[in-house]
């Protein structure tokens, strides 16, 4: 991927753009990079789309703005201002992880802007519920809000990033999972990103955002693994809520990065889902 800077308003973005046609844009999550969406990129450029790929806000020195919050409204307002710096009225959008809660939050927010969505290894937050076991399940959500989080994420050569990677992807192995922790770890090693990465953990209010009591009116393939911190059902209860053609997709066995993991099942169900809209 190439990268280049962008600007809307006073927000600049970090972009690779590649292709002509329809737009679909592709928001990485964490502890994860652009990069991570190589193959879909290059399936999506292949079947006539142009395909936007941003560094989320934070992850990239040059798209951290001082004094922007990163509570989900303003989450969620960065997707539409990205769709104003790239001079387009609407788009597909797909998201992985805190890429997936920003693709559900612009869907809320401007439903006309968003085609159609894919989430990945995040179900809909309407449909979560706290037990003890579900809030063991997401307990780095706490231990990154807590005031020594970039220490404790950037000792032993970021050590904790990969724990997370196994915990959430106990299957996944080989080089293409060596060579995202490797890209994880080189995208947090300034403090300032490092800084920005957590920034969204510390901006999420503990009790939810009412923003997303509600799914959105916009069609939405919704990804998830068995493998992963959230139950199978919860992604396709997420569905269920949304607009035909609406469904989930479960991948045996797979984790929280299911498009990496089982990208021959995953990425031909992404491209014709995209695709019928």
């Amino acid at each position: 991927m190439e990268f280049r800077t962008i600007a809307a308003g006073e927000q600049p973005f970090v972009i690779s753009q590649e292709g002509d046609g329809p737009d679909i844009v592709l928001l990485h999550g964490f502890p994860d990079t652009p990069y991570s969406f190589s193959q879909l990129q290059g399936e999506l450029l292949a079947a006539g789309w142009r395909v936007t790929v941003p560094w989320l806000r934070g992850y990239h020195p040059d798209t951290i703005v001082a004094g922007r919050p990163y509570d989900p409204q303003t989450l969620g307002r960065d997707v539409l201002a990205l769709l104003d710096a790239i001079g387009i009225p609407r788009a597909v959008v797909v998201g992985h992880d805190w890429g997936a809660l920003e693709t559900y939050v612009a869907a809320t927010l401007a439903p006309e802007r968003v085609r159609g969505m894919v989430t990945l290894g995040i179900p809909h937050p309407s449909v979560l519920r706290r037990t003890p076991a579900s809030l063991w399940a997401v307990r780095h959500f706490f231990a990154l809000k807590l005031p020594w989080a970039p220490r404790s994420l950037s000792r032993n050569d970021f050590a904790y990033v990969e724990t997370l990677y196994t915990r959430w992807a106990p299957n996944w192995s080989g080089p293409e999972r060596e060579q995202a922790i490797a890209q994880a770890k080189q995208a947090l090693s300034a403090q300032a990103t490092l800084n920005g990465a957590i920034d969204y953990y510390r901006a999420l209010p503990l009790g939810g955002s009412r923003l997303l009591d509600d799914p959105p009116e916009v069609p939405g393939l919704i990804v998830g693994g068995t493998r992963d911190v959230a139950q199978p059902e919860l992604y396709s209860a997420s569905a269920e809520l949304l607009p035909a053609p609406s469904r989930a997709l479960i991948v045996e066995g797979a984790g929280h990065w299911p498009h990496r993991e089982d990208a021959d099942a995953v990425v031909p169900e992404i491209v014709a889902f995209v695709g019928a809209l």
